[in-house]
């Protein structure tokens, strides 16, 4: 029997395993449009070096993300850096700009700009996004 905190562990597990799924497909696509080889599965390895790469404090995570995809692919797959650095780059713009976009599309809806969450962030207070 699921105790109260094992049922929405489960619960969440399976609502979030699509959505790794789905990047491990999108890192194979653009490695495979690379002409680099990557089993699926290998997508997986990768994806745990991007989450490294995620946590290196750089702006927008870009050094981080492109320095740990080019070398889980050059150091475990045997792929050209050169086309490593190229794909790691498409890979990173394919994963942030559409949700930038649908994000900012989101804001406009409510009603907000860039500016104005900025103002609320300064200080401007919950007054302002009233």
């Amino acid at each position: 029997m699921l105790t109260t905190i094992g049922a929405p562990f489960l619960v969440a597990l399976a609502l979030s395993l699509p959505l790794w799924l789905s990047i491990a497909g999108g890192i194979w696509v653009v490695t495979r449009a690379f002409h680099m080889e990557l089993p699926y599965t290998g997508a997986f390895l990768i994806q745990v070096l991007l989450v490294v790469g995620f946590t290196v404090p750089t702006p927008g995570a870009v050094g981080g993300f492109h320095y740990f995809y080019r070398l889980g692919m050059t150091a475990f797959y045997g792929a050209p850096a050169d086309r490593a650095v190229g794909a790691a780059i498409v890979l990173h713009a394919v994963s942030f700009v559409p949700v930038a976009i649908i994000g900012l599309i989101l804001l406009a809806q409510e009603g907000l700009s860039l500016s104005r969450i900025g103002n609320l962030t300064r200080g401007g207070g919950a007054e302002e996004a009233a």
